[in-house]
């Protein structure tokens, strides 16, 4: 995003954090706009990296855990792992006419931008950040309205549609979703042509993904987790019938072979509760003295309560009392069965 329609959110009210919009000033009414009307984010915190060339997508395939060779008008997660299948960042891939669209968080996009790079040696493909472009995101029951008003498509889950500069991706939520890409230029004047939606920050957008039951792999959880802990088996976010790619070896035989001992977990902790960081540990009543899970992420909800995503033991989900700073977790319901894949 440049600094011109970054300045501009900031004289709306929007309060800064590392870089990105986080609110306008009132987090809790955000999210309760969120909750339960339609609501556009800019997502600041967020990175687009462009892969072109004739042999983008042969050597994307080569690299995610997913199959990007038959892509076709889908958008889809992809975890990018270390040698021990532990992912170092996890993507959106989003197909464009002219490019393979790669969604990561803007804190991660340099140091893997220059990681994937190393491995590219004679394959014809170029990865550039799309430093000129913007992501937004539209979220709520009048969405696809919102969209048709402005001339734009709106696709279902997991479909993406361009229109013109504009890309829209439709990802999983309570209600439509959409991510729209493109030129800052064409999408910098979209949201005052949006009719009936409420501008909110990057925080209420995040605790819509948390709902969604959708994992973000940040720094303070870069290599972390392998794929399946994140519930990427469920999300679509594994392929595991393409060729190899780095860490296939570990996913595949967690997969055939073993038996997975965490999962992701939906839950929440009291109002008035510290906001627990990603990245922090969880503990449990059946594993004293030792790490039961770690936070994922974690929002306000409407409510006041924290709503959070935790990668948690599975023995501990089951049979213990998980705890954040001694204060039990109340487990909610995903919104996809959390049947076991392994």
């Amino acid at each position: 995003m440049q600094r011109e329609w970054k300045a501009e959110l900031i004289e709306a009210g929007g309060l800064l954090e590392d870089g990105a919009v986080t609110d306008y000033g009132d987090r809790r009414a955000e999210v309760l706009a969120a909750a339960h009307g339609t609501v556009w984010s800019a997502l600041t915190h967020m990175a687009i990296v462009r892969a072109t060339g004739p042999d983008a997508a042969t050597f994307l395939h080569g690299q995610f855990s997913n199959d990007i060779l038959n892509l076709g008008a889908t958008s889809q997660l992809a975890a990018y792992c270390t040698a021990q299948g532990r992912m170092i960042a996890l993507f959106r891939v989003v197909p464009h006419p002219d490019a393979l669209l790669l969604l990561l968080p803007a804190a991660l996009q340099a140091a893997v931008q220059k990681r994937l790079t190393m491995y590219i040696l004679r394959a014809q493909v170029k990865l550039t950040v799309a430093a000129d472009w913007a992501l937004v995101g539209l979220s709520g029951a009048h969405a696809p309205q919102a969209l048709a008003a402005v001339g734009l498509p709106s696709p279902t889950v997991p479909e993406a549609a361009t229109q013109g500069d504009i890309t829209v991706a439709a990802i999983p939520g309570h209600t439509p979703r959409y991510l729209l890409l493109g030129p800052e230029s064409a999408l910098r004047a979209l949201p005052s042509r949006l009719p009936e939606v409420t501008r909110v920050g990057t925080r209420a957008w995040a605790w819509l993904d948390i709902q969604a039951g959708l994992p973000m792999i940040g720094p303070q959880t870069s290599e972390a987790f392998v794929p399946q802990m994140t519930n990427l088996d469920l999300l679509g976010g594994i392929n595991f019938r393409k060729g190899c790619y780095p860490g296939q070896e570990i996913v595949a035989r967690t997969h055939y072979l073993g038996r997975l001992k965490q999962r992701m977990y939906r839950a929440s902790l009291p109002a008035d509760t510290p906001l627990p960081p990603p990245g922090a540990t969880l503990q449990a009543s059946n594993l004293p003295g030792q790490p039961a899970g770690t936070v994922v992420d974690a929002q306000i909800g409407p409510d006041g309560a924290i709503d959070l995503l935790a990668v948690v033991q599975i023995s501990s989900h089951d049979d213990g009392v998980v705890f954040w700073q001694d204060i039990p977790l109340t487990f909610r319901d995903l919104p996809y069965p959390l049947a076991a894949s392994c």
